[in-house]
């Protein structure tokens, strides 16, 4: 194989086991968090699981610079080659898989040797004790591959084998004369491409049969496509009134009514071909907002993308395994041929459901779960008003957020299509749903998704899948805890942590006092706890602690350090920080904080021995994961 063509095809194994390549200053760090890594890995499983044999998956181009014999200067796919580098790395190590003939990475930086020092520890000596310093986004790229591989454990052996030879990159040399630095400016100042969902639109709109059918299903999409923001302002305002009613939260129930009712805003839009949006796709970019200008929206950040509702759309309607891949959008449209008339109805329900009842971020802050609300005496004047009482909607913003920080990645939002398929058939016209139902429900959503993913089945069966977890009637009440997903160490499950902190939450708020733990300590700073994007899987005691011995395997503490009574789930932030400190410099740094990470981590801080140093330390760490395991595997009434 000639290394030195301009475009060549090459295998992650090929990749890795020819050649050097060097991350340039200039380019910046190392960034794929949580979602990135978990969707790389899953399309790779996807298709590797379904035993499509020697059927190829191409991961994107690797474009280069050669600097010497062998050795090139990334200038773009960094974050996917290091990716990979993290990925062989846990499969050695992790799971020994046999690497042929990678015997290094061959993924270096210039100036940047905390990067290079953390990707050999990686795959030579992940856990290796010392006190050098670690790029956290590379150590928490590490776990949260160890954590997904963990999942699939039984077939480590099909995932390495598919990855490593049917996984494909396409590297392009660039020319020796190449001006890298107007290379980088036209990189960076790329046109935006049609997006599927708008090549989707046009398939669509293509089977309706006349001009005000087609004007009702563009404003239905173009209202609905603008996620950040609620639906009912992306309707002309001339005709909003009509389309929702006097309160702007009728829902309509007939898509020949909608015509109607949108007839008047037909004047003001222009019907486009596919032919006219592929031949003039700047016009989309060029789009003028369907609302007043006198009118404050506000901003409101969303957990999914637009591309990402359509097919939970599609999915609550059909109650089929519609895969939550926007990558494969138009594939799965093709394949399930929605009729397109119910379906701009379907979207619309769903996105005021939506918008009604899921959190967002309001102003890029808090977390918020508010309805439209239009005032009696000026129609033309909103706010938004909480969409339950208060305390009901706190109650429902932190269960829904404890759901989407569990499950970040777009294509594991199965609590969110569930939640959305409740409330498509629980709503009604007025888009009301009972608050106290719906938090049952999610809390007993929290219950199936827990005791179907890690509940002790007998003879090795499977367990439930999302989808009848969703869906199905599926009875896990005799269903326990298999507690061996408590005793990996950093590679416990973040939704495990963050249904537990929800459930202490609950209890406080609800006045509950714990024995055996400092409680004046703990209700003084449970007001400061919300929902973050915590990755990092904590072991309060250190591993490799500064100043003292680690914590010994006993019988009291079978596994040692790694026991989930001294684990918490916090931000990569404050654990590459504070790795290696004792819990009392820990706990005075954290009680510096506004902030409260994790209530797991609180009751812990309210003891007054934590660990080596005394029986009573050992002693408090076993006591606290018997009161954690007991308030984790308590369903909720």
């Amino acid at each position: 194989m000639d290394s030195n063509q301009s475009v060549l095809e090459l295998s992650v194994a090929e990749l890795f086991q020819q050649d050097d390549y060097i991350i340039p200053i200039y380019q910046r760090n190392y960034a794929w968090g949580e979602s990135e890594v978990e969707q790389l890995l899953q399309d790779v499983w996807d298709i590797a699981s379904k035993g499509k044999g020697q059927s190829t998956y191409y991961i994107g181009s690797l474009v280069a610079y050669k600097r010497d014999a062998n050795q090139y200067e990334t200038i773009d796919g960094q974050q996917r080659h290091t990716t990979l580098s993290i990925i062989l790395s846990v499969l050695k190590n992790e799971f020994s898989t046999t690497l042929p003939d990678i015997h290094k990475l061959n993924l270096g930086f210039d100036s940047r040797p905390k990067s290079v020092q953390t990707l050999r520890k990686l795959f030579n000596e992940p856990n290796r004790r010392g006190d050098e310093l670690e790029e956290a986004n590379i150590r928490s790229a590490y776990e949260i591959s160890k954590r997904f591989l963990s999942n699939h454990i039984k077939d480590i052996a099909q995932f390495s084998d598919y990855l490593l030879n049917n996984v494909r990159i396409l590297r392009v040399i660039v020319p020796e004369d190449t001006d890298l630095n107007h290379y980088f400016e036209i990189m960076n100042n790329r046109g935006e491409q049609l997006e599927k969902h708008e090549v989707l639109k046009a398939r669509l709109m293509s089977e309706l049969t006349n001009d005000d059918e087609r004007n009702t299903f563009a404003s239905v999409w173009d209202a609905c496509s603008e996620m950040n923001r609620y639906v009912q302002l992306g309707i002309n305002s001339k005709v909003r009134s009509h389309v929702f009613g006097s309160n702007w939260n009728h829902i309509p129930q007939s898509f020949e009514v909608l015509c109607q009712q949108v007839k008047a805003e037909s004047t003001d839009k222009q019907v486009r071909t596919m032919a006219d949006i592929i031949g003039a796709p700047q016009y989309h970019a060029k789009k003028v907002p369907n609302h007043d200008v006198n009118e404050e929206a506000g901003t409101f950040g969303s957990v999914i993308n637009f591309s990402n509702f359509l097919l939970h759309v599609l999915r609550v309607t059909l109650k089929k395994d519609i895969p939550l891949d926007d990558k494969r959008l138009l594939d799965t449209f093709a394949e399930e041929k929605p009729n397109a008339r119910q379906f701009a109805l379907d979207l619309l329900k769903c996105r005021m459901l939506f918008d009604r009842y899921t959190i967002k971020r309001e102003n890029d802050e808090d977390w918020s779960l508010k309805t439209l609300t239009l005032y009696e005496r000026k129609k033309r004047t909103f706010s938004y008003t909480n969409s339950a009482s208060e305390e009901r909607n706190q109650q429902l913003i932190m269960l829904l957020s404890m759901f989407h920080v569990s499950f970040p990645t777009l294509v594991y939002k199965h609590w969110l299509n569930a939640s959305l398929h409740y409330l498509y058939a629980n709503s009604t016209e007025s888009g009301d749903v009972d608050s106290s139902e719906y938090t049952a429900f999610l809390e007993k959503l929290s219950d199936r998704f827990f005791f179907g993913r890690f509940g002790q089945l007998a003879n090795n069966a499977e367990h439930t899948d999302y989808l009848d977890l969703t869906f199905a009637d599926v009875d896990l009440h005799k269903v326990e805890l298999d507690r061996t997903y408590l005793n990996q160490g950093t590679g416990v499950q973040n939704f495990i942590f963050n249904r537990l902190d929800y459930k202490l939450w609950k209890q406080l708020k609800q006045g509950k006092s714990f024995s055996g733990v400092n409680m004046d300590y703990i209700r003084k700073r449970v007001a400061g706890f919300s929902f973050s994007f915590r990755t990092s899987v904590e072991h309060y005691f250190p591993q490799n602690p500064l100043g003292s011995e680690p914590i010994n395997k006993s019988d009291e503490l079978p596994i040692g350090v790694d026991s989930f009574g001294n684990l918490c789930l916090i931000s990569r932030h404050n654990n590459s920080k504070l790795s290696n400190y004792l819990p009392t410099a820990k706990k005075e740094h954290y009680e510096k904080a506004t902030t409260v990470e994790s209530l797991k981590q609180i009751f812990m801080m309210s003891y007054d021995q934590w660990g080596v140093g005394s029986e009573e330390g050992l002693k408090n760490i076993a006591d606290h994961e018997t009161m954690m395991i007991k308030e984790l595997s308590t369903r909720f009434v």
